[in-house]
């Protein structure tokens, strides 16, 4: 199955010093339905055995309030042109979305595959605490492995609602296409029965949803990610620095130059943001920003 696919890329616009792109539930419903029209306008071609021969095949993505994340299949001019399509829909409802710009970085191989397929499924939920790997809404995380939400057809639709879902003139889409809460589902327009087919299984896919923490935290300092690791998984790093580094076992014990040298390993190092920082050490919001002033707010 991997054959049959590729070349294989992760692209990704950065989520370091960018500013919030997609402030509201609608923005983000805008951009999903921006993607479900690029889907459809690059549809992927196939050949003898079913090679992909054109076009762009979305394995996953995850769309974040100030950056994007996909794992695509497709040749570098179709993934480029496939970019431009969405940073050119978004950009004339939302003018700060002129400012994303595509990061591509090839996988060559099928662990790799797998890693980046986690880490984009898990990027939303891991960014947002509000949520777990199997209700953040915004991307293909919730429907790896699980059954697609109660939804309506897009040919139920009346031409009013359409045009808000797209800001504009309602597009031709497969009237069987799903949508949920005013979006296209991911599950209609990419190859998420792909996606699942590289893993062995569902608990193959979720144990590594679960662990490799340390591949992940890798990909994350590449992509300028924040906040990749949960508050649970960076606790319990925390705690075995601290009693491999000052042989105490509670952050309690911990004197305040302590906390700040910490505080400075989870930002360059964990990439973790200003709050979450606050969070796991128990310092106050100022003591945090003074520390990290480029990451307030």
């Amino acid at each position: 199955m991997y054959e049959m696919r590729g070349p294989y890329w992760h692209v990704y616009t950065s989520g370091k010093e960018t500013p919030v792109l997609f402030a509201t539930k609608e923005d983000l419903s805008f951009v999903m339905n921006v993607v479900a029209q690029a889907a459809l306008e690059f549809r992927p071609t196939y050949g003898r055995n079913d090679f992909q021969t054109s076009g762009v095949v979305i394995i996953a993505f995850e769309v974040m309030n100030n950056h994007l994340h996909f794992i695509l299949s497709g040749s570098k001019e179709d993934i480029l042109a496939f970019f431009a399509f969405i940073k050119r829909r978004l950009s004339r409802t939302i003018r700060d979305a002129r400012c994303l710009e595509a990061n591509l970085k090839s996988i060559d191989n099928l662990v790799s595959l797998r890693n980046n397929i986690v880490y984009v499924n898990r990027n939303g939920y891991v960014a947002d605490p509000n949520y777990t790997p199997f209700n953040y809404p915004w991307g293909t995380g919730r429907f790896y492995f699980n059954d697609i939400p109660t939804h309506t057809r897009y040919s139920d639709l009346k031409l009013t609602p359409k045009r808000q879902m797209f800001r504009g003139r309602a597009p031709e889409l497969p009237g069987d296409w799903a949508i949920l809460d005013g979006y296209v589902a991911p599950s209609s327009y990419c190859s998420i029965q792909f996606g699942m087919g590289v893993f062995r299984d569902a608990h193959h896919y979720f144990n590594q949803l679960g662990k490799n923490v340390e591949a992940y935290q890798e990909l994350a300092q590449e992509f300028g990610d924040a906040d990749f690791l949960t508050d649970a998984e960076l606790m319990a790093k925390v705690i075995s620095m601290i009693r491999e580094w000052y042989k105490v076992s509670s952050l309690r014990d911990l004197s305040k130059a302590q906390k700040c040298d910490l505080a400075r390993t989870l930002h360059y190092d964990f990439r973790s943001s200003n709050g979450q920082i606050r969070r796991i050490l128990g310092l106050n919001q100022y003591e945090v920003d003074s520390l990290f002033p480029l990451s307030a707010g």
